[in-house]
């Protein structure tokens, strides 16, 4: 995920800058506010801008425990979301420098 700079981010794994904005850290809440969901530190946690809205928009979401699962189970096949790193630009982006 990256915070401040899509464009190191995007240069750093060969991927487009259309690709990369899919990983910008943002907060997720466990329980959505649409749902009772408390915007305090034990609701949110850091999750890409994919992952964020994806959960949610899913007709019936998993609940944290079931999701926290989920991604681990992912994250041990090494499989989280590497479908959008896999398509390769054709084009490098600007190699940034680091600050």
């Amino acid at each position: 995920m990256w915070q401040n700079n899509m464009e190191q981010y995007a240069s750093l794994h060969g991927i487009s800058l259309a690709r990369a904005k899919h990983f910008r850290c943002t907060g997720e809440h466990l329980v959505a506010h649409s749902e009772g969901g408390a915007a305090s530190n034990g609701n949110i946690v850091a999750a890409c801008l994919f992952c964020n809205q994806g959960r949610h928009k899913r007709k019936n979401p998993p609940c944290p425990a079931e999701y926290a699962n989920l991604v681990q189970k992912r994250l041990e096949r090494g499989a989280w979301n590497s479908h959008l790193l896999k398509w390769r630009h054709h084009q490098p982006v600007a190699q940034v420098k680091a600050n």
